[in-house]
């Protein structure tokens, strides 16, 4: 058995022990599970998910039942019905068990694009990591699991399905650093904001400049280098500031998560797709990056870092520290460094591990 045998067979036993859970539990948050688990994969440390997997799995919820709200005619009507997130999951598992998963993905994201924000984004970035396993498996014959988590990450976009300040393209004069400094900043304090990230991306309303300001920016035509470029400034604002790491880190795991599905999207959808992520970097920004800091823009000192150094440790640490969105901020942020060679990532990621708790250590 290879390497990469053993690790996807480590993949599997975790994707078998998380099938019963939801893809949300307590009420709103995001079950990590599957990603966390499919990212030590990519991190040569498949090895330490099942330990890994018993601290996580007591917090999770049961997966939701379907209740025959939606069908294939009448899905448009229940986008963003999280009632109906059984009914999704069902609809794609068929799909997925009529056609080849590549030609679903190529049916839905168009459909689904517009609503990335869902779940705080964490609806197409376990769509992404889904696609990436099924990519770089061995088998042509796709393993059931592996297509199941598939249809677990769309049922997830779907039910949640969350629209963003702005519309059309943008073609402004920005790069991605300064467009996201010039970007109009929610107030600490929102009268009835909701819960979690996407109740402040909710309170965005308030700002009526957000949507023009959005527009500022410019972004490379080339759809990898744009969502690299939105990964690297997120990142800077994920190192400088303290205050919403876990809101912040999402500003670099969306683009480099969309960069794992690019290989199987329609080209016709590829630019809408970068423009939407930015309006998701950029929103969490606005929602959360108040009030200014001047370091935000900058890149951090890099005066004595390894960076080879650095690439071998952060995985482990990451991983012995527990926390699902250190674990895959890591394995972004190095694929990040690695794309634009700015330190800044890496440092980024060094940093959020010591600013939220960890799990009960492995």
């Amino acid at each position: 058995m290879t390497g990469q045998q053993r690790g996807e067979d480590d993949l599997r036993q975790a994707l078998l022990r998380l099938a019963p859970t939801g893809a949300e539990y307590a009420s709103f948050l995001a079950n990590h599970g599957p990603m966390a688990a499919e990212v030590m994969l990519r991190l040569d440390l498949g090895d330490q998910i099942e330990s890994w997997l018993e601290q996580y799995l007591p917090r999770l919820d049961d997966a939701p039942e379907p209740r025959g709200l939606l069908t294939e005619e009448t899905w448009l009507d229940h986008l963003g019905d999280v009632r109906s997130a059984g009914d999704w999951q069902r609809l794609f598992g068929r799909e997925l068990a009529e056609r080849d998963w590549q030609s679903v993905v190529r049916t839905w994201w168009p459909r689904l694009v517009p609503g990335l924000a869902a779940s705080a984004a964490h609806g197409v970035i376990r769509t992404c990591h889904a696609v990436r396993t099924l990519l770089l498996s061995d088998s042509r014959d796709p393993d059931p699991l592996f297509v199941d988590e598939l249809a677990r990450g769309l049922g997830l976009w779907a039910s949640r399905f969350h629209y963003l300040p702005g519309a059309g393209d943008v073609r402004g004069s920005l790069p991605p650093v300064p467009a996201l400094a010039a970007l109009p900043r929610l107030d600490h304090d929102v009268p009835g904001a909701g819960p979690g990230i996407v109740g402040r991306l909710d309170a965005l309303v308030t700002r009526a400049d957000l949507p023009v300001a959005l527009q500022l920016a410019r972004l490379a035509d080339d759809p990898q280098a744009a969502l690299w470029s939105l990964a690297q400034a997120g990142s800077r604002v994920l190192a400088a500031r303290d205050d919403a790491p876990i809101a912040f880190c999402h500003t670099v795991t969306t683009p480099a998560a969309v960069t794992m599905a690019l290989p199987v999207l329609p080209d016709e959808v590829i630019r809408a797709t970068v423009v939407t992520t930015w309006r998701m970097v950029g929103s969490i920004v606005a929602a959360f990056a108040s009030p200014r800091d001047a370091t935000e823009g900058k890149p951090p000192a890099a005066d004595g870092i390894d960076i080879a150094e650095m690439r071998r440790e952060l995985p482990h640490l990451a991983v012995e520290h527990g926390d699902e969105h250190v674990i895959k901020l890591t394995e972004a942020a190095l694929r990040t460094q690695a794309a634009t060679a700015d330190v800044t990532p890496l440092v980024a990621a060094e940093r959020m591990r010591h600013r939220i708790p960890r799990l009960r250590a492995l």
